[in-house]
C-alpha cells in the first residue's frame, strides 16, 4: 500500500479514496465473494416480495434493502480502520514484527491452499442458508452486509491487512475511517445495483472451468504475497531464488499444467499468456544483475550528531529503519542506491535510527517528539534545523520521487 499512501501525498484523499473505491470495486472478482452473490439475489428476492404489490412500492423497498446491506458492509471495514488509526504506533509496529510477519505468511500460505482446492475456507451451509431465507427485514440486510465481509477475507484479508497497516502508519482515525468505508461502499455498490435488479436479473455465469482457475491464478498470487511478508527475513540470494522458483512454478502450472475442463480457444490461450508472462518474470529476475552501485554513507542517530548538524546549518535526514520492514529493506536496496540520490545527499547529515530489536532512550524521545508511528518514516529537515512535516514519508517511494523531495527542500534553504 505504499502506492497508495504516495498517491494520497501527491493527488489529495478524495482521490484516494477513489482509488481504494475502485479496490473495493475489483475484489468483488475474487472467489470468495463472486458465489454470495446468487445468495444476495435471492436475499432481496425474497425480502421485496413482501412489500406491497405497487411497483413503487416493490423498487423503493428493495433501495432501501440494499443500502442497509451495502451499509453494513461498509461499517464492518470502517471500524477495523478506525481502530488501527487509534492505535497508530502500536499496531504497526505490531504488524511488523519477525514473529507476526511469519503469522501472517502462514496464514496466507494456508489460504493460498485452499485457493488450489485442497480444502475450503468457508462459513457453514447451513449458515449461508439461513441468510439467504432471511426474513428479518431492514435489520436481517444490514446484518447480512456485515457477514459478507466475513465470507470474503479469505481472498481479500491480504488486500485488507495492507490497507489496514497503512491506516496505522497514517495515524489519523478519520482518514482511516473514510478509507475503510470506501472500501466497504466500493465492495457493496455491485450488490446495490443487483438489489435494486434484483426481479430484472436471471441468471449469472456459471462458476464453471474459469472460476476454478482463477481460485488457482489468487492462490499463486497469495503465495507471492506471502513471500513478500517474508522478505525481510530471508537472505537476498535465498530470496532471489525461491522467487525465480516461484514465478516458473506458478506460470507452468497455470499455462499449461493445471487440468481445466474446457474447449474455449480463448480461455486457452488467456491461460497461456499468463503462463508466459510469470515465466518471463522468473527469467527477469534470474538475470545477472550489475555490481551493487555506491550507498548512501549512514551515522546512527544520536542526539549529539543531530545537534552538531544544525550547529553546522546542515540540512538532516532521519531514517527511521528496521530489518524485518519490508519497504525499509526496499528503500535500502533500490532507492539508496540509486547514483543520483547518494550524490544529492552528499551534503545531508544522514543519520539511521534502527528500531530492529530494541530502540535507544535517545531513539525513543526522537519517536515521541516527531510522533513517529513506525517504520519506515525518513523526516527532512532543513539548514535551520526545521522539520519540513510536508515532505516526510512513510513508506517506500523509488529514487524519482525521493529526488522530487530532495528539491523541494532545497527551494527553502
Amino acid at each position: 500500500m505504499d502506492w497508495l499512501a504516495e498517491f494520497i501525498h501527491q493527488h489529495g484523499l478524495g482521490l484516494g479514496l477513489l482509488a481504494v473505491f475502485v479496490g473495493g470495486l475489483a475484489l468483488n472478482l475474487t472467489p470468495c465473494v463472486y458465489p454470495m452473490i446468487p445468495v444476495t439475489l435471492a436475499f432481496f428476492s425474497s425480502q421485496a416480495a413482501l412489500s406491497m404489490s405497487r411497483p413503487s412500492d416493490v423498487f423503493r423497498r428493495a433501495v432501501l434493502l440494499a443500502t442497509c446491506y451495502v451499509l453494513g458492509l461498509s461499517l464492518n471495514y470502517a471500524i477495523l480502520g478506525l481502530i488501527a488509526a487509534k492505535t497508530g504506533a502500536l499496531f504497526g509496529s505490531w504488524l511488523q514484527q519477525p514473529a507476526v510477519l511469519l503469522v501472517i505468511a502462514a496464514i496466507i500460505v494456508a489460504l493460498a491452499l485452499s485457493m488450489f482446492g485442497f480444502y475450503d475456507v468457508r462459513l457453514p451451509s447451513s449458515l449461508t442458508q439461513r441468510f439467504s431465507r432471511a426474513s428479518s427485514g431492514y435489520g436481517g440486510a444490514f446484518v447480512m452486509g456485515l457477514v459478507v465481509g466475513i465470507i470474503a477475507a479469505p481472498c481479500i484479508g491480504p488486500f485488507v491487512l495492507s490497507l489496514l497497516l497503512l491506516v496505522s502508519q497514517l495515524g489519523n482515525p478519520v482518514v482511516g475511517f473514510l478509507l475503510f468505508f470506501m472500501l466497504g461502499l466500493g465492495m457493496g455498490t455491485p450488490y446495490l445495483v443487483l438489489g435494486v435488479a434484483a426481479n430484472r436479473v436471471g441468471r449469472l455465469p456459471k462458476a464453471g472451468p474459469w472460476m476454478v482457475w482463477s481460485k488457482s491464478v489468487l492462490g499463486v498470487i497469495l503465495l507471492g504475497l506471502a513471500l513478500y511478508f517474508l522478505r525481510p527475513l530471508l537472505p537476498d540470494r535465498l530470496l532471489r531464488a525461491v522467487v525465480i522458483v516461484w514465478l516458473a512454478a506458478g506460470g507452468v502450472w497455470l499455462g499449461w499444467l493445471q487440468p481445466v475442463d474446457t474447449r474455449s480457444k480463448r480461455f486457452r490461450a488467456v491461460r497461456q499468456v499468463l503462463g508466459v508472462v510469470f515465466l518471463m518474470g522468473a527469467l527477469t529476475w534470474g538475470w545477472p544483475q550489475p555490481p551493487a552501485g555506491p550507498r548512501v554513507a549512514w551515522q546512527p542517530y544520536t542526539d549529539t550528531a543531530f545537534q552538531r548538524a544544525q550547529q553546522q546549518h546542515q540540512p538532516v535526514l532521519i531514517d527511521i529503519y528496521a530489518d524485518w520492514c519490508a519497504p525499509c529493506v526496499e528503500m535500502d536496496h533500490f532507492t539508496f542506491r540509486h547514483a543520483d540520490v547518494v550524490a544529492a545527499l552528499g551534503s545531508f547529515a544522514t543519520l539511521r535510527l534502527d528500531v530492529t530489536s530494541s530502540v535507544s532512550l535517545e531513539g525513543q524521545r526522537l519517536l515521541q517528539q516527531y510522533n513517529i508511528f513506525g517504520a519506515p518514516t525518513i523526516l527532512f529537515f532543513d539548514r535551520s534545523g526545521t522539520e519540513r512535516t510536508e515532505l516526510r514519508l512513510m513508506g517506500f517511494v523509488p529514487a524519482e520521487e525521493f529526488l522530487r523531495h530532495l528539491r523541494r527542500l532545497e527551494e527553502k534553504r
